[in-house]
């Protein structure tokens, strides 16, 4: 019976192993096949590129017939590709398939120079695929790009041709473009990861039993039949993080796999988790085979991975139980106590598993919920320490020099002013009028007193500020509405700041007169808001501007516009494209809004604290307490606008800060 019962093991584990190579080979096959297909049509495309690059019409920018072989590779590549595209030498889009329809006319000149499907194939001289990137409409898409240069004419000669759709043009090889005279521009075919992934999911086999997936050479998923993790970088932490808590000690082993797949042509791995085994096989997707230098990653755009589930060790157990139960019916009574045993054991230890990782779940849970709030706790008693901190700093600074100013008064000018009997009174008109003949002494009592008024003001704001964060995080920030000219109201602000910058030179400070050219748009420009409160903003924008100008002028200006504007407002200093989204939705608004600007030519935000810029206690400035800005930004909101901060480009230095109001609309309807 252990001879029969030994037979029969080595005969199931023959039959295991023959399945399995057979299963591996079969995943081999479909993951090279599919493979090949997507190669096919990748090659495809860049073929159609190529031709359209060395055509002579191309060469010349002769749009109408580039508009035609534009069309004609769209058509032709039309179960993979949604787009080809003509960029000039600028890196601006000149043409496009689909340019004809409305919604599509207003990225035509698009500046997309900075993209590095413009920027490697102009820099190169190569083909170029890159990896999945957000387009300008939010659709992760990849692109292939072939750059076109000017040929000259003994070069065309010695070089074949090819035909695209009836017409027939040179086809020069990618690898003579680097000797070609002048680089004219780029040919663009763009590929929707979705459309990838259809496309990968129409080449499985009806009857092949597993799942396709597909990651790009940047570790991105492309394509898998978790819907969840499409767009999600493999090598990520997040993906890291839910690998580890799913896999367990198997994640570690699981990542190998795919990092030798990522290394290597092909292959096929066995991957054993709990009671399921899984077969990988893993197959390298390369672009154009014409070129090997296409980029750093050579020709390779990803790497597709076909998986295949299956309890071939279990289905062999189960049959050589079948066989055990045969051969040995004599004990069949005991292997049935047996078995009996062993189920109530494994569904006891399998509640007993379920009930851990329950506990586990929410103990993990209960564990997360209680680091967030140690940390939030951090951060508020980092903000207390920093808010004490500042408040002292800031308090001792005017109360010092008051007391100090009242002092010297006291010691140097006027001794008895302190004194309260009728004799100190007639004493403080004594010292009162040798004050008054001494030039020198009146002018330093002037500047003390001066002092002591600015200083009492400062200390005044501080109190106010604290007070005001205080309200706007008890929601009780009050607006008291009415109907005024914004650009008076400027002005104000401007005349307010110059005065007291001039009665601060006046009396010894070392300010330096700085100007302030306001520049509105139109005049009146009429608002309902609070008019103390649209003071206390514009007077903590400019004197933030001021501290930080160097010396140079600050700029103002108050513009009108509608509110489905405000995205190409609002543009970032790198110039880039406006966020058209924002546009679409809003383009039945017909609402009127003021975008009031101050802009200086000072050293410009950090980069540290720019994402921070609106918050509490934030400030690189060794005056102050960071308050201004978080209380200017509550009070715009408040009256239903916005505020945003960017640094200047164009090679302006400084920065620009921003707020936008409603326009009265009585106003606007006179």
């Amino acid at each position: 019976m252990v001879l029969s019962y030994n037979y029969f093991t080595q005969t199931a584990n023959q039959i295991q192993e023959l399945a399995i190579d057979e299963l591996e080979t079969n995943s081999e096959i479909e993951a090279h096949s599919i493979s090949n297909s997507l190669s096919n049509a990748i090659y495809a495309i860049t073929s159609n590129l190529e031709i359209i690059a060395n055509s002579p019409s191309t060469v010349d920018e002769n749009i109408s017939t580039i508009q035609t072989l534009l069309n004609i590779g769209r058509d032709s590549t039309n179960n993979l590709t949604d787009g080809y595209y003509f960029l000039d030498k600028n890196g601006r889009l000149t043409t496009f398939t689909g340019i004809e329809k409305e919604e599509n006319v207003k990225y035509k000149g698009v500046d997309l120079s900075y993209r590095n499907y413009f920027q490697i194939p102009k820099h190169n001289g190569t083909l170029y695929i890159s990896t999945v990137i957000d387009s300008n409409d939010n659709v992760p898409r990849i692109y292939i790009s072939m750059p076109v240069f000017e040929n000259n004419k003994k070069g065309l000669e010695a070089v074949g041709g090819g035909q695209l759709g009836g017409e027939v043009v040179a086809a020069v090889p990618s690898s003579l473009n680097r000797n070609l005279t002048s680089f004219k521009g780029v040919v663009v075919a763009s590929i929707e990861a979705e459309t990838l992934g259809n496309f990968l999911e129409g080449q499985i086999h009806p009857k092949f039993n597993g799942d396709i997936g597909f990651i790009d050479r940047n570790g991105t998923v492309i394509y898998t039949q978790n819907q969840t993790f499409i767009g999600k970088n493999y090598f990520g932490n997040e993906f890291q993080s839910y690998l580890k808590l799913i896999l367990k000690d198997k994640a570690e082993e699981f990542n190998n796999i795919l990092n030798k797949a990522f290394l290597s042509e092909s292959g096929v791995e066995e991957f054993n988790f709990e009671n399921i085994s899984t077969t990988i096989a893993y197959e390298a997707v390369k672009g154009s085979e014409t070129d090997n230098s296409i980029n750093e990653y050579g020709n390779m755009i990803g790497t597709l991975f076909i998986t295949v589930p299956h309890t071939l060790a279990g289905n062999v157990t189960s049959l050589i139980d079948n066989q055990n139960s045969i051969n040995f019916s004599i004990i069949g009574i005991i292997v049935a106590i047996s078995t009996v045993t062993a189920i109530i054991l494994l569904r006891w230890n399998k509640l007993l598993n379920d009930n851990v990782k329950q506990k586990t779940f929410q103990l993990r849970d209960s564990i997360e919920k209680l680091e967030k709030a140690n940390e939030d706790l951090k951060s508020h008693d980092k903000m207390q320490k920093e808010f004490i901190n500042i408040a002292a700093h800031e308090l001792r600074t005017p109360t010092q020099a008051i007391s100090g100013n009242l002092e010297l008064i006291q010691m140097s000018y006027v001794p008895s002013i302190f004194q309260t009997s009728s004799s100190g009174q007639i004493g403080i008109k004594a010292e009162l009028e040798r004050l008054v003949k001494d030039e020198d002494k009146l002018l330093d009592y002037s500047y003390a007193l001066v002092s002591t008024y600015r200083n009492a003001q400062r200390l005044e704001k501080l109190v106010n500020d604290i007070l005001d964060t205080s309200r706007i995080e008890s929601n009780r920030l009050e607006l008291h509405k009415e109907s005024f000219n914004l650009n008076e109201k400027i002005q104000n602000v401007i005349k307010d700041i110059h005065n007291k910058t001039s009665l601060s030179s006046h009396n010894g400070d070392s300010s330096t007169h700085i100007d302030i050219v306001f520049e509105p748009q139109e005049d009146p420009i009429m608002v309902s808001a609070d008019k103390i409160r649209i003071f206390e903003v514009l007077s903590n924008l400019i004197n933030n501007a001021i501290k930080f100008s160097n010396g140079k002028p600050i700029i103002i200006s108050a513009k009108t516009f509608q509110k489905n504007e405000i995205g190409s407002i609002k543009s970032n200093h790198n110039n880039e494209l406006v966020d058209i989204e924002n546009t679409i939705k809003n383009k039945d608004e017909k609402m009127m809004i003021v975008v009031v600007s101050v802009k200086d030519r000072g050293k410009g935000i950090d980069s540290d604290i720019l994402p921070r810029l609106f918050t509490k206690f934030v400030t690189k400035s060794d005056q102050g307490t960071g308050l201004g800005l978080y209380i200017a930004k509550n009070i715009i909101e408040a009256h239903g606008g916005q505020i945003w901060a960017q640094n200047n480009y164009n090679g302006d230095k400084g920065a620009t800060f921003s707020f936008s109001l409603q326009i009265d609309q009585e106003f606007k309807n006179l």
